[in-house]
């Protein structure tokens, strides 16, 4: 009995420790998971309900601005009370805009925000035009002469269909729930938009309040992020929340009450817009949610890992080819560097692809126009090599849409290479150094391919971008400071020069960001030669390019945006090289391009209006460009495989 009564006291006793300690183990779990029925769902709901406020507050002063519009028409009330609704509409924009844009680009390209030109609807059968809607085109009627009767009507029509155009928006957006996912990526797109759309000038082509909007949008970010503190201390990252606040609120105040041709953007990048977009990422993986690419298969155009906007993985090069980034790309490349450089391409041995891409020229070759295997000129001249990967259309007018498209052009040419695929692999085959090349590069073939060599070509390319230019290094920390005509530049080219509202930030390209996936063309005006009165110049561009739907009339004379990366070594300029210097260049975009120098041009892209830049001021912005002149160089090949049996093709040069 005692035995027994001792075993059901000590029974007892383990019973309550068991009892007790299960009790605080399962209070423990259900506090932790309490905590993460509270705190993980609770940022992600306010960010919702605020986006969805934000987004009703924003239908509703798009209605109002409607109605003060056409009470101004009537002259019921004063411009100034127009111009003030209109300045609380664009608030209301920028709190909701960049989600907007990340959720439904289409949309916010077509009817929101789209750029006030003519375009072409791109999936349909039929060409479709697409008539120019949204902010941009507003902006414009509310930049120009409110007196003027057809302004006001136009004025009246734009507002109503923004109006209306914003009620389906919320109508759309109200039931969409955004994962955290979603609103750490919208706010990365939204910085990069602030840096590259914004503070440039390009949303707001006719009132220049882009300054003003992006001290909105950072006001609205960093009431946004707060609402992870919990979070952000539940993991002991709270620091991060003290870090980005500091960030934008210094961007606040850069941003107050600052005129649009005086606001320091270098500043404003390297203080601001880069340390923001480093932050908001190191948010986002503290907080360990999945980002795009751990959820996508495929490759995105911008590299989320990457920190600063001038860092070379800012974009991913591989997006914008279909080779894929294995064990067997340096082989491509450097297979693709030999076809570069030799002439055995040609069908006489005698023109390479560097007969027109000279390396210590930017991949240039610094004639007015290139020249033919004869040594005629050609119609245009070379563009540079350096950068073009990130692009989505290749050529002056855009008629190829891949890298490694572009070679097949030059092949079949009968001015340039004046060959064939087949012609070029027979030859390749003889020499048992170029096939066991093609054997590394591409180890699951048998024989030669004609896209092997197209692939080659293209890895080659690929690899020539530095992103080490004296700019580069500013931007990277590598350099403490750049000369005061350099900083003078750079603000010039990003503000009272527009240039770019074109050339964007930071490929000074026409690769339009915040997504980095549309490469624009541009109609100049550029003339035939520099004597005055100055003559269009008869290369229509991009409407002959026989791409079908670029048949557009407005696309005459249009003519792809290049990168102004090493502008100083790819002179002459302009399709034609009609311009020598980039002094001659900046006197023609300060008089307005074509149009400002008295042609007449239906659809010049670049406004007519004078820039009305000193002489110093374009001494400056060409400081700027020429900073933008990278450090590396590249070389040519030490030689060429020559274990051929004609001995005529082992004594070709290059």
């Amino acid at each position: 009995m005692k035995e027994t009564g001792t075993h059901a006291l000590l029974g007892g006793i383990l019973l309550a420790f068991f009892v007790v300690h299960f009790s605080n183990w399962s209070d423990a779990f259900v506090q932790n998971l309490d905590r993460h029925h509270k705190y993980i769902p609770k940022a992600l709901n306010e960010i919702n309900e605020k986006f969805h406020n934000e987004l009703m507050s924003f239908s509703k002063e798009a209605i109002k601005f409607s109605q003060l519009s056409e009470t101004l028409v009537k002259d019921e009330i004063s411009q100034d009370k127009l111009e003030k609704g209109y300045i609380e509409l664009r608030e209301s924009f920028k709190k909701v805009g960049f989600i907007i844009e990340y959720v439904d680009k289409e949309a916010y390209d077509k009817i929101i925000n789209g750029a006030p030109l003519l375009k072409l609807e791109k999936k349909v059968a039929d060409l479709a035009v697409l008539e120019p809607h949204g902010f941009q085109v507003l902006d414009e009627i509310m930049g120009s002469d409110l007196q003027a009767t057809e302004t006001r009507q136009d004025l009246v029509k734009e507002a109503e269909l923004l109006s209306k155009n914003v009620k389906k928006i919320n109508e759309y957006l109200q039931v969409h729930k955004l994962s955290d996912r979603h609103f750490f990526e919208a706010v990365r797109f939204g910085i990069i938009r602030a840096a590259s759309l914004g503070i440039t000038g390009f949303d707001t082509p006719g009132t220049l309040k882009g300054i003003s909007d992006t001290q909105v949008a950072l006001k609205n970010f960093d009431e946004y992020l707060q609402l992870y503190a919990t979070e952000l201390n539940n993991v002991n990252r709270i620091g991060l929340l003290d870090e980005i606040q500091d960030i934008l609120e210094m961007g606040i105040k850069l941003t107050k009450n600052e005129e649009f041709d005086t606001f320091n953007r270098m500043k404003f990048i390297k203080n601001v817009i880069n340390p923001a977009y480093k932050t908001v990422k190191d948010i986002h993986l503290a907080l360990n949610y999945e980002t795009i690419d751990e959820v996508s298969r495929y490759i995105q155009a911008v590299n989320y890992n990457a920190e600063n906007l001038f860092e070379s993985d800012f974009l991913n090069s591989f997006y914008y080819v279909s080779l894929e980034e294995d064990s067997t790309y340096a082989a491509k490349a450097e297979l693709g560097k030999l076809l570069f450089y030799d002439p055995i391409l040609s069908q006489d041995n005698g023109m390479s692809c560097a007969a027109c891409h000279d390396p210590q020229k930017a991949f240039t070759d610094g004639k007015t126009l290139s020249l033919s295997n004869t040594g005629d000129a050609l119609e245009r001249n070379a563009m540079t090599l350096n950068y073009s990967v990130y692009a989505t259309s290749y050529f002056h007018d855009l008629r190829a849409k891949r890298l490694e498209d572009q070679f097949e052009h030059v092949v079949v040419s009968e001015d340039e290479f004046n060959s064939s695929y087949e012609e070029i692999i027979e030859k390749v085959s003889n020499s048992e150094a170029y096939s066991k090349r093609f054997r590394d590069a591409f180890p699951h073939r048998k024989t030669i391919k004609f896209n092997d060599i197209d692939y080659a070509l293209a890895a080659y390319v690929m690899k020539l971008n530095t992103f080490d230019s004296p700019i580069d290094q500013y931007f990277q920390g590598k350099l403490k400071r750049l000369p005061k005509s350099v900083e003078r530049g750079f603000n010039l080219f990003t503000g009272k020069a527009a240039c770019a509202t074109c050339h964007f930030t930071p490929l000074f390209s026409g690769n339009l960001p915040p997504l980095f996936i549309d490469t624009e063309a541009e109609v100049l005006g550029v003339p035939e030669a520099k004597q005055e009165p100055w003559v269009l110049d008869d290369d229509t561009g991009r409407i002959n390019n026989g791409v079908t739907q670029d048949v557009a009339k407005f696309y005459v004379g249009a003519f792809k945006t290049p990168t102004v990366r090493n502008i100083e070594l790819s002179g002459p300029y302009m399709h034609n090289g009609v311009f020598d210097t980039l002094e001659e260049v900046m006197d023609f975009y300060n008089k307005g391009g074509g149009a400002g120098n008295g042609m007449e041009l239906e659809h010049q892209t670049l406004a007519s209006d004078p820039l009305n830049l000193s002489d110093r001021e374009i001494e400056d912005i060409i400081a700027f460009m020429n900073a933008l002149t990278d450090s590396k160089r590249f070389e040519k090949p030490k030689d060429l495989p020559r274990d051929f049996e004609e001995n005529s093709i082992n004594e070709r040069t290059f």
